[in-house]
């Protein structure tokens, strides 16, 4: 009984940790949880660990039927170090985006080297690593009271052991499903909590695109068609076959002949309530908000998803977001019927600028198979660098470039559209000295300084001669968090627009609820230039119906007037009221089959015409 013992007290030890990471964050984020499931969110959550803990012990478990156990001692320590650094880092990744590991974590493990130098300039990571071997000789101490020399096995009893121990931890994960933790609570949070961090991580790792016949409700693909193209039918516009959603859009207004330059600024991890003009009570943002009083705003806009790639999915392809991975990181993506497409056509220039280096998350990939020129990290001088993180460089620094490429567009008399990409709202938050009155390495001052970047950059603009000329579009990628108490709390995806021209654009506001995707329409119908259209956004100021769409990865939604409709992966649709869009706050109630007819119409629709190449020029 030994060698059972011994890989016993791994396993609990194991548990036991899981357990310590749970309670921390019940220490940490008590506010967000509730405390009357949390026995229930517990106990799940060691179901989900003995399983977990039977693959992390099944090496030594291998190793302890042979005959060399001077590997053992090794073995056990790396063991005990591993899983103290997975639930060290679980409980950061948890602080950082209240959930447990999920895609984004999957995400980050293959962009190896911005997460590894995120880790460095964010955290203390000698310290870090020194506490964590501490505790890893403190445990490994501990567990060798269990321990004496095995006793030899015969082989027969070898092959049986090195079975069970294979057999277990695959039955183990063949049982479990991780959809079990949904009957823990309806509070978001305590259904992340009851999972396993190894088991979701791995388990995001291969459900990380989804196919939506597979996964979602359906319905016959020509009746969904029919009924896309029956909710994308205005008066300016007329369809160009009967298979697809193409068709010809006609604007017309005293921009057309003006053909205006537009720089769309995409603002990282921008929330609504940081600007004290879309409501936040404790404005991080002056500059936007001076700003805003001059622009056109759109006070109810809300973001597609919770990462980069769906923020820009939505502005450049004018799509809802399909489940899995954002196009932008998908196969066979080039040549796709975008917002710079569009531009083109009109003899615009079109540039992507980011400040971080754009073979991250695919986008100098996208962006250059769709004909943007790349301008990245990569083509910044060298001497125009004086402050950087590992996600780019400091905004001040991007938006040079933006100046220097609009200079050079207008000196060869070119218009030009251009797409810019904010990094320094993003941890570690590190920005240069003496730009704002907050200290470096927090969320609010990391929005000040972009803030005050923005104000900067459009200060520095109107001394050049395209100025009075050019159309600037500011608009978050999306929310700084998505992770509420709800499945998908509404108020985690209100972002801040605003279009600012003071030569060109009269300053107003719309209450109306409007989705990240419908600007490029909007936007192309306010300069009064006329394209063939695939796009699934609308422009707000020619459709009568107002919808917008919210979504995790698996997690679709859409919203109308104060209905929620949500599909899951599990081919099932629910329905809510919201009761509260500040707070995210909703109820159940029977959906109405008209708005689920036209939810399943946008998400199957997009995904049939994505699969089918209908999306492409």
């Amino acid at each position: 009984m030994r060698r059972e013992k011994f890989l016993a007290a791994l396993l609990f030890t194991y548990i036991i940790i899981q357990a310590i990471v749970r309670a921390a964050i019940v220490v940490d984020s008590s506010a967000l949880l509730d405390t009357q499931s949390l026995r229930s969110t517990f106990a799940l959550g060691a179901v989900f660990d003995l399983v977990a803990g039977l693959f992390f012990i099944a090496p030594i478990a291998l190793l302890s039927l042979l005959k060399f156990r001077r590997p053992i001692p090794i073995a056990t320590f790396a063991f005990d170090f591993t899983i103290i650094l997975i639930a060290v880092a679980q409980f950061l990744f948890w602080r950082e985006f209240h959930t447990n590991f999920n895609f984004i974590a999957v995400d980050y493990l293959i962009y190896t080297h911005e997460m590894l130098g995120n880790i460095a300039q964010s955290f203390d990571v000698p310290l870090l690593l020194i506490a964590i071997t501490v505790a890893a000789v403190a445990v490994f101490n501990l567990q060798q009271f269990f321990y004496a020399p095995f006793l030899k096995l015969p082989l027969k009893k070898i092959f049986i052991g090195a079975a069970l121990i294979i057999l277990l931890p695959t039955v183990g994960a063949l049982s479990v499903q991780s959809e079990w933790r949904e009957s823990i609570d309806a509070n978001r949070h305590n259904v992340e909590l009851a999972g396993n961090g190894a088991y979701e991580f791995v388990r995001a790792f291969f459900v990380n695109e989804l196919d939506y016949r597979t996964f979602y409700a359906t319905r016959d693909d020509d009746a969904v068609i029919r009924r896309l193209r029956s909710l994308l039918i205005v008066d300016n516009a007329a369809f160009v076959n009967d298979v697809d959603i193409t068709r010809r859009v006609e604007n017309f207004n005293e921009l057309t002949a003006v053909k205006p330059n537009v720089v769309m600024i995409t603002v990282e991890s921008l929330n609504a309530d940081f600007t004290g003009a879309f409501g936040g009570a404790n404005s991080l943002t002056p500059a936007l908000d001076r700003i805003a009083q001059k622009s056109f705003c759109f006070g109810r806009m809300y973001a597609t998803g919770t990462r980069t790639v769906r923020g820009l999915e939505a502005l450049t392809l004018s799509l809802p977001p399909t489940p899995g991975q954002s196009i932008l990181r998908r196969a066979d993506n080039g040549d796709m019927a975008t917002l710079g497409a569009i531009f083109r056509e009109h003899g615009y220039a079109t540039d992507f600028l980011y400040g971080g280096y754009g073979y991250f998350d695919n986008m100098n990939a996208f962006f250059g198979a769709n004909g943007y020129a790349i301008k990245d990290r990569t083509t910044i001088p060298d001497d125009e660098i004086f402050h950087e993180t590992i996600w780019g460089v400091a905004d001040e620094i991007l938006f040079s470039q933006v100046l220097r490429s609009m200079d050079e567009h207008h000196a060869k008399g070119e218009r030009a559209f251009e797409m810019v990409m904010t990094t320094s709202n993003h941890r570690p938050f590190k920005f240069p000295d003496g730009r704002i009155e907050m200290p470096e390495g927090t969320r609010p001052a990391a929005v000040r300084y972009t803030d005050w970047a923005i104000g900067d950059f459009l200060r520095r603009a109107e001394s050049r001669p395209w100025f009075d000329e050019t159309i600037f579009v500011i608009v978050a990628d999306h929310q700084a968090l998505a992770a509420g108490k709800t499945t998908l709390p509404v108020n985690c995806y209100h972002i801040p627009c605003m279009i600012y021209a003071p030569k060109l654009i009269t300053a107003g506001w719309s209450d109306r609820l409007i989705s990240q995707m419908d600007l490029p329409p909007t936007l192309l119908g306010m300069l009064g230039l006329s394209y063939e259209s695939k796009f699934l956004g609308r422009d707000v100021f020619r459709s009568e119906r107002a919808i917008a769409f919210i979504s995790t990865y698996q997690m679709l939604g859409m919203i109308e007037g104060d209905t929620l409709i949500v599909l899951t992966p599990n081919k099932k649709i629910a329905a809510y009221r919201i009761d509260d869009w500040t707070t995210g706050e909703y109820t159940a109630i029977e959906p109405s089959e008209e708005l689920i007819t036209d939810a399943v119409a946008y998400y199957q629709g997009a995904s049939w015409l994505y699969k089918n190449g209908r999306l492409k020029k």
